[in-house]
C-alpha cells in the first residue's frame, strides 16, 4: 500500500523547491557525465524526458540555434523548470511541456536528434515502459542518440552521500563540504536517498544491473553503443541509436 509520502514525494519536493536545494553532488556529477556523451558540432533538437525541475539546463551546452524540449507529468517541476528558463535568458530556445510520457507525446514524428532520460523510467510498469521506447523511436531522426540513466542493482544511499562529500571536498574545498556534510546531506539521505532505495528494494520501483538494462534497450530495437556506471555505481548509464 502507497504510504502518503510516497504518493506525494516528488510534489513536494518540487513545491518546496528541496529537490534542488538538497540535490547530492553525485547526481550533479552523473548530469555531467550525462553532457558529455552528446558528441555534436551541428545544432540539434534534444528532448528531455521526464525532465522534473529542468536540472539538466545548468549542464548542458546549447548552440545558437539548438533547441532544448523538456516534458514532465508534474506541474509543480514545469513551473521550476520555467523559472529556470527565465533565468538563464532561454526563453527561445527552451521549451517545457506539461506531458506524461508514458503516453503519446505532442512532438512530430522524427523531429528529435538527442533524447535524454536521467531518472526517469525506473518508476515507471515494465509494460509502459516497451510503449516509452517505441514512443522515443517515433521521435528520434535516422542518425539520433538515446542516452538513459537508471539506478542499479548496487543502488546505496550510503555510497551515494560519501561519494558526493568527497567530490565537493575536491570543487568546493573542505568549509563546503562540511556545511552539505552536516546540515544538508543528513536531509538528503533520510527524506530522499533512504526513502528511493527502499522503493527499489522492496520492488516498487525497478532498480537494474547494466546488462539487463542494455538487454531491455536493444529488444526494443535499439543499439546499445556505450555503457557507464555513474552516480558513485548506483546508476548505469547508457547511449544507444
Amino acid at each position: 500500500m502507497k504510504t502518503i509520502y510516497s504518493c506525494f514525494y516528488w510534489q513536494i519536493g518540487f513545491k518546496t523547491h528541496l529537490y534542488d536545494l538538497l540535490l547530492p553532488q553525485a547526481y550533479s556529477d552523473s548530469f555531467k557525465r550525462l553532457a558529455k556523451t552528446i558528441h555534436t558540432d551541428k545544432d540539434y533538437v534534444l528532448l528531455d524526458a521526464g525532465c522534473r525541475s529542468g536540472i539538466f539546463l545548468n549542464y548542458i551546452n546549447l548552440s545558437n540555434r539548438s533547441t532544448y524540449m523538456g516534458v514532465d507529468l508534474l506541474m509543480s517541476g514545469v513551473s521550476n523548470a520555467r523559472i529556470k528558463r527565465r533565468f538563464k535568458n532561454l526563453l527561445n530556445r527552451v521549451y517545457f511541456v506539461l506531458s506524461d510520457i508514458s503516453k503519446p507525446l505532442p512532438m512530430r514524428n522524427q523531429s528529435v536528434d538527442i533524447i535524454v532520460a536521467h531518472f526517469s523510467l525506473y518508476t515507471i510498469d515494465v509494460r509502459k515502459r516497451k510503449f516509452i521506447f517505441k514512443e522515443f523511436r517515433r521521435l528520434l531522426r535516422k542518425g539520433g542518440t538515446l542516452i538513459l540513466v537508471e539506478p542499479s542493482t548496487e543502488y546505496s544511499a550510503k555510497r551515494i552521500i560519501a561519494h558526493s562529500i568527497k567530490l565537493v571536498l575536491h570543487d568546493e574545498g573542505k568549509f563546503t563540504s562540511l556545511i552539505k556534510k552536516w546540515f544538508f546531506y543528513p536531509f538528503t539521505y533520510h527524506f530522499g536517498l533512504k526513502f528511493i532505495e527502499s522503493q527499489l528494494k522492496n520492488g516498487i520501483w525497478r532498480a537494474v544491473d547494466s546488462a539487463e538494462l542494455c538487454d531491455e534497450v536493444h529488444a526494443n530495437g535499439y543499439t546499445v553503443n556505450s555503457v557507464e556506471q555513474v552516480y558513485a555505481d548506483s546508476a548505469t548509464l547508457i547511449t544507444a541509436s
